[in-house]
């Protein structure tokens, strides 16, 4: 019988995701922001399981062939396996693997979305790149959303609640449909039916959130429900991504969902730039290339590397 842990080496989609991660690690620390703690915390990433060292090592050979040196300081030359060995691996990175999701009920991959219908008669409709763990027992439901996106519809049953419980909150549906996106930072709710209870852990704050109305919650704040553009915020289900006015950086992150490899957007400069329109999501790289053509930016596709610069020939 295997065990998690090789059955989590033998799965290809996530093997590709965290390679995807320890390159954007290595774009991150090679952009002049990695300091010496920062590269503690990157091999501290390697060392969380087999797969996350196959991973940094597989993008560490994708780096050097592009003709880029690792910068890693000397005083942090300390062998992967080794550090791996060091922190004591077994245990720690079955509680890494549970505690991110990497063994969740549920995963898509980039581009893929999945409609799930819960024995309860509800049904959860995942957007790329998204991990849940689904609990139905006798007195409860629950969807733990540990990265990604989901849009919810419930099955009304009375004596057993339905909720996600996201980032440092918890959302109780009260007879509804909604989408939540849980960003790492930030999570994001959108109620496109009756309402939704949210409890926030740190401050202990209760929202109660009404149809056409949404919010966002970080690991210490709640902010006050509003209303929103419902149909913008959930057009991800009918393979669009729409934006008003949003910058770069966030638009780039979205579209990130539905890439293969890393975007790196190298001038922050350049993430505060106003984009407004209706992105499709099956070329990416289509798409970037509409944006070069309106924002003052070139994109350069590498193996495994877009990357989005200033154009110095252009001005905003």
């Amino acid at each position: 019988m295997k065990s998690a842990l090789c059955e989590q080496e033998l799965d290809e989609p996530l093997a590709d995701e965290l390679t995807e991660q320890a390159l954007q690690w290595l774009v991150d620390l090679h952009a002049g922001e990695g300091q010496s703690a920062s590269w503690d915390d990157y091999l501290r990433w390697c060392a969380t399981s087999p797969v996350h060292q196959q991973a940094a090592q597989t993008a560490e050979r994708l780096w050097e062939r592009l003709g880029s040196t690792l910068e890693r300081p000397k005083s942090r030359r300390m062998p992967l396996l080794g550090l791996v060995l060091a922190i004591g691996l077994a245990g720690g990175s079955y509680w890494q693997a549970q505690n991110h999701g990497w063994m969740a009920d549920e995963r898509t991959a980039v581009g893929e979305r999945r409609s799930v219908q819960l024995a309860d008669g509800s049904r959860v409709e995942l957007a790329p790149r998204t991990r849940v763990d689904i609990e139905l027992s006798g007195t409860q439901r629950l969807v733990r959303l540990y990265a990604g996106e989901v849009f919810v519809q419930v099955a009304a049953d009375p004596q057993r609640p339905f909720e996600i419980e996201a980032g440092n909150g918890r959302i109780r549906a009260l007879g509804t449909a909604f989408d939540v996106r849980n960003s790492g930072n930030s999570v994001h709710l959108v109620v496109t039916e009756h309402a939704v209870r949210v409890t926030h852990g740190q401050s202990a704050q209760v929202a109660e959130v009404e149809e056409g109305q949404g919010l966002q919650y970080g690991a210490q704040w709640l902010s006050r429900p509003q209303v929103v553009d419902v149909n913008a915020a959930t057009a991800w289900r009918r393979d669009r991504l729409v934006f008003n006015e949003r910058p770069l950086g966030e638009v780039v992150d979205e579209l990130r969902r539905y890439h293969s490899g890393v975007i790196w957007l190298r001038d922050d400069e350049l993430g505060s730039l106003p984009v407004t329109g209706i992105v499709g999501t099956g070329d990416v790289m289509a798409q970037l290339q509409l944006l070069q053509q309106s924002l003052p930016l070139r994109v350069r596709q590498l193996p495994w590397l877009t990357v989005i610069e200033r154009d110095p020939d252009r001005t905003k």
